[in-house]
């Protein structure tokens, strides 16, 4: 008897080439893992609607069997009955709190709505952001009161990345309580509720589709990867994978997202 497995991957410098396209073998392995029975979900730091977009350019979304683990892992979506299956969002109080932060170290921060980013300033940051993952974007007062059920906060600097880590560094000095932070690339900062994560994600939607975590899968390239790739029954760190992805991972491809490195893992595990 065949055994469902569950394929989980990051979008970004994973699933797809660095100018966001999946190869032609990679789509292959997906269809085939697909029509074995099997299950496709997406887990990215990406907001729901981005990550949506996604779906629907590489012709997935929709399909039986394919899920979303958007925000890190905050919003888990079926794309084929369009039902949120999971969702933890930040407290406005955290809202609040961290915006005052971000206003400290004047670098840009921006919470989410179901169809929106939401931030108070325009700058370079917000138009590169929402350019990529064909977003719009609505410029506000007051962060919390306009976004008080967003799954998490972003703070971005394209050009700047060193501000991005004395950010983070900040952040882990203040002994969060209520929320958790982590890289998703050198630009971004993840902030989510506590007990958010990709690997989080991967135990509910495992439990919810009974599937054993041994019969998980995971593939991913960054920071905030790394609890999917320890808790999937065969973690992948992507050939272009941070030093400290690749050190947890059970297996390293030899390919690189640029060169299908997902279809290697598809058609060793898969």
């Amino acid at each position: 008897m065949h055994k469902k497995k569950i394929l989980f991957t990051d979008i970004d410098d994973t699933l797809v080439t660095t100018d966001k396209k999946l190869t032609d073998k990679s789509r292959q392995a997906i269809e085939d893992f697909l029509a074995a029975g099997n299950i496709f979900a997406i887990s990215t730091g990406r907001a729901l609607s981005g990550a949506s977009n996604l779906m629907k350019d590489i012709g997935f979304y929709g399909r039986k069997n394919t899920y979303i683990c958007a925000f890190n892992g905050g919003q888990i979506f079926d794309t084929c009955k369009e039902e949120t299956l999971y969702k933890k969002a930040l407290s406005d109080a955290d809202i609040r709190l961290a915006d005052e932060w971000a206003h400290d170290f004047k670098i840009h921060l921006q919470a989410y709505t179901d169809t929106a980013v939401i931030t108070e300033s325009y700058n370079g940051n917000l138009q590169k952001y929402c350019d990529i993952n064909r977003l719009p974007y609505e410029i506000v007062s007051d962060l919390a009161d306009a976004a008080p059920a967003s799954c998490k906060l972003l703070a971005i600097d394209y050009g700047d990345p060193e501000l991005v880590s004395r950010f983070r560094t900040f952040l882990l000095g203040q002994k969060l309580q209520t929320m958790d932070i982590f890289m998703s690339n050198q630009w971004l900062l993840e902030i989510v509720p506590k007990g958010v994560s990709k690997g989080a994600a991967l135990h509910f939607l495992a439990d919810h589709l009974n599937i054993p975590i041994a019969d998980t899968i995971s593939a991913g390239d960054q920071e905030n990867d790394l609890p999917m790739i320890v808790e999937a029954g065969v973690g992948c760190a992507i050939a272009n994978a941070v030093d400290a992805l690749k050190s947890s991972a059970d297996y390293i491809t030899e390919n690189d997202n640029n060169h299908s490195g997902i279809a290697e893992i598809i058609r060793k595990f898969g």
